[in-house]
């Protein structure tokens, strides 16, 4: 409904909270919100894109894999961030977009965002700040993935997803499969390199049932040997 929560929550997105009502209106009214239940694709790699989505709930997984079931974890798309742009100029899409968590997605046609684009060039702007904050992302990706090790690779994803516990104590909780995913790697490898680096007294590691949590014992240590220039 314009003027309702879900024209509320558009203007919380950044990049939607300089635009116009009219602009935030006509952006609104041409959306279809749709629940997607935790498992399911939004979509999957070559398939024709034809819709801008934009997470009001939940948490989308955008990873690349290949036809013998190797999967990176590109990154994830939370509630009130936008994705597929990138896809939705190039026609089709160069990942998959899988639900992690039960989730409400705004979905806006091609045709429609082309309208509103035209109509609303502040809009463009931001589109074009959010096309290149990805290739940013990507290139840092290539970067971390042709020059730097597994171990190196490890540690920069445990220093950049912890979260200091009550004791101000760095917790990662990502579980040892959702490393190997992000890291394009098999459970084997991230479960050697975890162990080699608990021997030398820099983390720990804690299971309790389906709860992990890695505890970084010595983070000025690991940043060191994450980033050894």
């Amino acid at each position: 409904m314009v003027n309702g929560p879900d024209y509320h929550f558009l203007q919380t997105i950044p990049g939607f909270s300089c635009l116009s009502d009219e602009a935030l209106r006509d952006l609104l009214v041409r959306c279809r919100k749709k629940k997607f239940r935790s498992g399911q694709h939004v979509f999957y790699q070559d398939d024709p894109m034809e819709h801008l989505y934009i997470v009001e709930m939940g948490l989308v997984e955008i990873y690349k894999s290949d036809i013998n079931g190797r999967k990176v974890t590109l990154w994830h798309v939370e509630a009130g961030q936008a994705f597929c742009l990138a896809n939705l100029f190039a026609g089709r899409a160069f990942a998959n977009a899988l639900v992690q968590d039960d989730s409400l997605i705004f979905c806006l046609p091609r045709r429609d965002l082309d309208w509103v684009l035209t109509k609303h060039h502040e809009l463009a702007l931001h589109f074009i700040t959010c096309v290149s904050s990805k290739l940013a992302a990507y290139a840092t990706l290539l970067e971390d993935f042709t020059f730097k090790s597994v171990q190196e690779r490890l540690i920069k994803i445990l220093l950049t997803n912890s979260i200091p516990d009550k004791d101000k104590i760095p917790v990662c909780r990502l579980s040892q499969s959702e490393l190997a995913c992000r890291l394009g790697t098999c459970r084997e490898v991230v479960s050697r390199s975890l162990t080699k680096l608990k021997n030398e007294g820099l983390l720990d590691t804690v299971s309790t049932g389906k709860v992990s949590r890695i505890i970084l014992k010595d983070p000025a240590r690991l940043q060191g040997l994450g980033d050894p220039s």
